[in-house]
């Protein structure tokens, strides 16, 4: 009878450690599946954030390559427009230029319109602009292009026009220079524009090409030349 009585509670203290064994296992094994799960969580977060953020980039390389492709040049326009391409150093630089906006709902803010772009106090790269003709009431529209820009610089490919030294103008050969600034008394258009952004700590570049360049570059034939 005592024999039976310890067998029992033998197998009773063994069924006790095999099931506590078991929850040990089952505990370390939910908790390697917990951090398993929780860094998948964690990647899938980062390359949404990812994708987000490069999705952002290629709205606004999109938005600014139409933009600058539709600048109009100042020669086109009639004198009473007053300078159509410049740039305004204010606490952050800001780029002026008449763009064609197509067909829109609005006549006003069809065709030729003036827009502005610029980092406004809540770093955001912001498009801002208006109908050239002249309204009772103040008349524009704003438009965010990206969040979360810290600062921007420009930069302007073009013939050099001064024999002095000039401290925006960055020389690269006899005829061609980098300036970082574009005044309103300069009648040409630069033929590249490049935008220099600090974006969430990373600094991006984009070079656009402008439709126009001044003055025109014409080829003649052998024969055409006489």
């Amino acid at each position: 009878m005592r024999r039976d009585l310890f067998v029992g509670s033998q197998k009773r203290a063994l069924i006790l450690l095999e099931l506590m064994i078991a929850l040990g296992l089952t505990a370390i094994l939910l908790a390697v599946l917990f951090r398993f799960f929780a860094g998948s969580v964690r990647m899938d977060q980062k390359i949404s954030e990812a994708r987000s953020a490069l999705y952002q980039r290629q709205h606004f390389q999109i938005r600014l390559s139409s933009l600058f492709n539709s600048i109009t040049p100042r020669s086109s326009m009639p004198p009473s427009s007053g300078s159509s391409f410049y740039t305004l150093l204010d606490k952050t630089p800001s780029f002026v230029a008449i763009f064609d906006n197509g067909i829109d709902p609005d006549p006003l803010f069809s065709g030729p319109i003036l827009g502005k772009l610029y980092l406004d106090g809540g770093s955001n790269l912001t498009l801002v602009y208006w109908p050239l003709e002249k309204t009772d009431k103040p008349l524009y529209r704003k438009e965010i292009l990206l969040h979360g820009v810290q600062n921007i610089r420009f930069q302007f490919l073009a013939k050099k026009t001064l024999q002095q030294k000039d401290s925006r103008a960055i020389s690269i050969n006899s005829s061609l220079e980098w300036r970082t600034d574009w005044p309103k008394n300069r009648w040409d258009i630069p033929s590249i524009i490049r935008v220099i952004f600090l974006h969430e700590n990373q600094e991006i570049s984009f070079a656009f090409m402008l439709p126009f360049i001044e003055p025109i570059v014409t080829y003649y034939q052998q024969g055409d030349l006489g």
